[in-house]
């Protein structure tokens, strides 16, 4: 028995040494699961502080010129919406989305912009008269250096002369 004393300490070093090891591991890992938590958590909010609202008039937008359709929409949400990621289906056919104007840049919150929705293919698709379909839009934000997404699907009435 005399000689087992060394033997005990050195297992016993060993051990607190393996602990110590495996508990640096497991703080380290709950350090990166707290981090991308916040990460989700902050993306989260700036998805909630994104809104868009179509402010035309749904039961009538008018289909001009063989090829485009204009519709307003409001920055509904609190932070700032890129004009120029503004994407649009109407009635399951990707449209091509301008600004009206050509100069808006900024769209605040509260602010109304009209857009422009173009494409020549969707007109073959379009009957004379009412043409009731879903619209689709996207848009997205970038102020606080996430990017906030929002969409808004809404049946509305395409009315062609």
């Amino acid at each position: 028995m005399a000689g087992s004393g060394p033997s005990e300490l050195i297992l016993l070093s060993a051990g607190l040494i393996v602990a110590a090891l495996v508990s640096g591991i497991i703080l380290q890992t709950w350090d990166d699961m707290d981090d991308v938590l916040d990460e989700r958590g902050k993306q989260g909010a700036e998805d909630v502080r994104t809104r868009v609202s179509l402010v035309s008039d749904p039961i009538n937008i008018a289909w001009e010129g063989g090829d485009n359709a204009k519709i307003h929409l409001q920055n509904s949400g609190d932070t700032f919406l890129d004009v120029n990621s503004v994407g649009a289906v109407l009635g399951g056919t990707t449209m091509t989305v301008t600004v009206t104007d050509g100069t808006t840049t900024q769209w605040l919150p509260g602010d109304t912009v009209q857009f422009t929705l173009t494409n020549s293919g969707l007109d073959s698709d379009l009957s004379t008269g009412d043409n009731d379909i879903l619209i689709t839009v996207s848009v997205s934000s970038t102020a606080t250096g996430y990017t906030g997404l929002d969409t808004l699907r809404e049946e509305v009435r395409i009315v062609k002369p």
